[in-house]
């Protein structure tokens, strides 16, 4: 099992685990932007610390916000979202390898409905409502 290395080629100790535990995250509008971005954007982990990255392109990554990398931890802990495989990513000028975040079908089943619930009319019905009253 190889390890990570520097510019030279000489190996680097991996950084050690996060020591603190992440604050429990409890608003529902956060949990339903996550899952959405999931599903529409994807998510993978880099590093030992697996610090959470959206996708930007096919191999090309962003590092997120802290509340949204412990949101996206919290929905892993919890089995709303998945760990799948290793890709190859490129984060800067750095590159390397990073495991997606799957959102399981249950989960997206469940965004869908909050969406819905959260919107129960149309955009264009509402403006219309609007007009007539």
């Amino acid at each position: 099992m190889g390890g990570e290395t520097d510019l030279f080629g000489n190996p680097v100790a991996p950084l050690p685990k996060r020591e603190e535990s992440r604050p429990l995250i409890n608003d529902m509008d956060l949990i339903e932007k996550v899952l959405r971005s999931a599903s529409r954007i994807g998510f993978v982990l880099v590093g030992i610390r697996e610090d959470v990255y959206k996708r930007l392109s096919n191999d090309e990554v962003e590092k997120v916000p802290d509340h949204i990398d412990t949101a996206v931890h919290q929905l892993i802990e919890t089995r709303w979202l998945e760990i799948g495989g290793t890709h190859h990513v490129r984060y800067g000028r750095y590159q390397g390898s990073a495991r997606s975040v799957l959102v399981p079908r249950r989960s997206k089943q469940a965004a869908y409905r909050w969406e819905a619930l959260a919107n129960p009319w149309n955009k264009n019905e509402v403006e219309e409502r609007g007009r007539v009253a």
